[in-house]
Formats: structure tokens, C-alpha cells, sequence
């Protein structure tokens, strides 16, 4: 199961794939709250999935350009993950997402 972090922006997103489709996902206004926000939101994401953190095979995390805090705080917490578990760790270019997400597969 692989979950992506993006707290590139303001608006923080956090979902979770588990090969076959995604399976949760939440994205909210943070007020400059990564730090306090995002570890605690991944816990009940996984909570609400009845997951354990070792599920996780993977994490994705955008890599900006963004905000130097916001961006500092959502690698640490996926590279932190990723030691801990043991698992890979990917970078997205946010300008990448954002392509996506806007409907040009590129």
C-alpha cells in the first residue's frame, strides 16, 4: 500500500493506493500547521482503513517547487516512514501533480 504526502501548499493532501485503486484520501487548509497536522492525519487514515503503519510498501512525497517549510515537513515525515519500515521512498515534482491532476497525463 503506498501513501502520498503533499504538503507542498497550503492545501495538504494525503492518500492512500493499494494496487488496486485508491482507497482513501483527505485533503485540507492548513493554516501553516503541517508540522502539527499531517503525522496525526496519516495515523487516522490508517486507523480509519484498519491498516498498521508496516502495510505500507511505499511512500510518494511532493517535492515542489512549494513552500521550503511545508515541503521540509512532508519529506521528513515520508523519509522518517520510510527508515523506520524499511520501505522505498519516491519524490514527485508538485508542477507534475498539478498536470495530472489537470488532465494532461504528460
Amino acid at each position: 500500500m503506498l501513501l502520498a504526502i503533499d504538503t507542498a501548499t497550503r492545501l495538504a493532501s494525503l492518500a492512500l493506493y493499494d494496487g488496486g485503486g485508491l482507497i482513501a484520501e483527505q485533503s485540507w487548509r492548513s493554516r501553516n500547521n503541517h508540522s502539527s497536522e499531517t503525522m496525526p492525519a496519516i495515523a487516522e487514515m490508517l486507523e480509519r482503513q484498519h491498516k498498521a503503519p508496516e502495510a505500507l510498501t511505499g511512500v510518494a512525497v511532493a517535492q515542489g517547487p512549494g513552500s521550503f517549510t511545508g515541503l521540509r515537513i512532508g519529506m521528513s515525515i515520508a523519509k522518517g516512514l520510510c527508515l523506520g519500515l524499511g520501505i522505498p521512498l519516491v519524490a514527485i515534482p508538485t508542477l507534475d501533480v498539478m498536470a495530472y491532476a489537470a488532465g494532461d497525463p504528460g
